[in-house]
């Protein structure tokens, strides 16, 4: 009770206090007066090989802002209503979400009075910005890469295993083989080739094998092909594993690679730079296609480096001749990370990597029973997230960023997709092709299919011209012109929702 008598009159002292204060004018505290926010810039939160799915925008001002959610319906990306516009706390961004068909260049559209400050005060303003996909540099390395165009390989002729030799492809190639090459537009024919068969224990290659490549390197010249000729299934190609762990194997085939190169260079030393060397195909350990341990890693890039030396020291047209340098397995992404460029005196050196994904529908869609492995289709008709065209496209920018933007060439030596059974399996087998070449077009980036003179369906049919005659495989009449297009041709009209308008339906499940 007397607690509450002293704390009564207290109350009433500080009620007059406050009324005593709020009479007395010269205590009263001023807000200060802020700007209203100005527009800074508006930027992508990550660089795309081109606009499609979603797409973010950061867009920044000099205060932090606030934006009702009520108005994202008058922001806009290309005319549309974007997805989402938010700010989130107190921040000086707003950030704009739209989901996008394919399209090169985009315009957001905000207008004025939407964006409000501190006291709420509003940019009055519209802004308007324009982003465009990243064209691509001019340098030698685009030149380059210009010129080996859309190509072909002499699979499975000279490129036998480690235990035998012959021509796997059973054709003696002509030049009407090389002939139908250069009128269907190819620029470039591979001659994958394999050497430590063709050697006596002195590393010494058979002089009359060595004629027998140059033969058939001097058809393709002669069509007015350019050639890369390379190692393919030698003796060390899946030993990299053993020469790392073991001293005396890396200096073996250490040995092989330095004289290997030294004898085919001086071989060819006289010729032009439509020739191109490929120090190596898929090097990889044992049966460790997916990667491989750092030591063996290191172990190639001085295998490269062994392999360029030998090359330059051969004399002739060789001190700057064009030479293509392959990472672990030829592998898109242990390329890019494990890959160090050789030294090079004359600054020469280009990447090549494969691509033959998705595996089980490219080159193995069937078990040994005949039946499917996978699904038949490929692409958004069957997922409809589109995850398969963005890898393809994503995969191939990966290597344009790693390498041709930075004066780099670089080139798909290898990808494909196996004949089918089913006139509904080859329709997806197009689409995909058409697709893939026109995603390497995108990335600036020549394109070698594999070609292994099949003539049937199944898995590993990978023909499309007859080794021999010259005479089109298959579907190949239509599809090698349409590859050739889609890798090559310039035309803006010719774009991914071109293609994507065009892919089969997939069947209901």
């Amino acid at each position: 009770m007397k607690l509450k008598n002293i704390l009564f009159p207290m109350s009433l002292a500080a009620v007059a206090l406050v009324a005593t204060a709020c009479q007395d004018t010269d205590a009263q505290i001023d807000i200060a007066q802020v700007d209203a926010p100005q527009y800074v810039s508006a930027y992508l939160t990550e660089e795309k090989p081109v606009f499609f799915g979603e797409t973010t925008i950061k867009v920044a001002f000099d205060k932090n802002v606030a934006f009702a959610t009520k108005n994202t319906s008058q922001i806009t990306i290309n005319g549309a209503a974007v997805d989402k516009a938010l700010v989130a706390g107190a921040s000086k961004e707003l950030t704009v979400t739209k989901t996008l068909d394919f399209c090169n260049e985009i315009t957001l559209h905000i207008p004025a009075g939407l964006v409000l400050g501190p006291q709420k005060k509003t940019y009055d303003q519209a802004i308007d910005v324009t982003f465009k996909i990243k064209e691509m540099p001019s340098n030698e390395a685009t030149a380059m890469t210009q010129k080996l165009g859309w190509g072909w390989n002499l699979g499975n002729h000279f490129d036998t295993d480690n235990t035998q030799w012959g021509y796997w492809d059973g054709a003696t190639p002509s030049a009407a083989l090389f002939s139908r090459l250069a009128g269907a537009g190819a620029k470039t024919v591979r001659i994958p080739a394999t050497w430590t068969n063709h050697m006596d224990d002195s590393y010494t290659i058979d002089a009359a094998y060595l004629d027998e490549v140059k033969g058939v390197v001097d058809l393709a010249l002669a069509a007015g092909l350019n050639v890369i000729l390379n190692t393919h299934h030698d003796s060390f190609e899946t030993d990299l594993g053993n020469a790392a762990a073991d001293a005396e194997v890396a200096q073996k085939d250490s040995t092989i690679i330095a004289k290997l190169w030294e004898q085919v260079a001086t071989k060819f030393a006289g010729y032009n730079d439509q020739l191109i060397f490929e120090t190596f195909n898929e090097v990889h350990a044992g049966d460790n296609w997916g990667g491989g341990k750092d030591e063996e890693y290191a172990l190639l890039n001085k295998w490269n480096q062994y392999a360029v030396d030998a090359i330059r020291a051969a004399g002739g047209n060789n001190a700057t001749r064009w030479i293509g340098v392959a990472g672990y397995a030829a592998n898109i992404d242990l390329t890019v990370a494990q890959l160090v460029l050789p030294t090079d005196p004359a600054n020469r050196i280009m990447v090549g990597v494969h691509c033959y994904d998705p595996y089980n529908f490219c080159l193995q869609p069937y078990g040994e029973d005949g039946a499917a492995l996978a699904t038949p289709e490929w692409g958004h008709t069957k997922d409809a997230t589109g995850a398969e065209e963005l890898y393809a496209i994503n995969q191939l920018y990966k290597v344009r960023q790693a390498y041709i933007e930075k004066g780099i060439p670089c080139y798909l030596g290898e990808y494909g997709c196996v004949w089918k059974n089913s006139d509904y399996e080859n329709a997806f087998r197009a689409y995909y092709l058409e697709f893939f070449c026109r995603a390497a077009n995108l990335a600036g980036i020549p394109m070698f299919v594999w070609d292994n003179n099949a003539k049937n369906a199944g898995n590993e049919a990978n023909g499309y011209i007859d080794h021999e005659t010259g005479a089109w495989l298959n579907d190949s009449e239509t599809l090698i012109p349409m590859m050739v297009n889609a890798c090559t041709s310039n035309d803006t009209s010719y774009s991914f929702a071109a293609i994507w308008a065009k892919s089969p339906v997939a069947a209901a499940p």
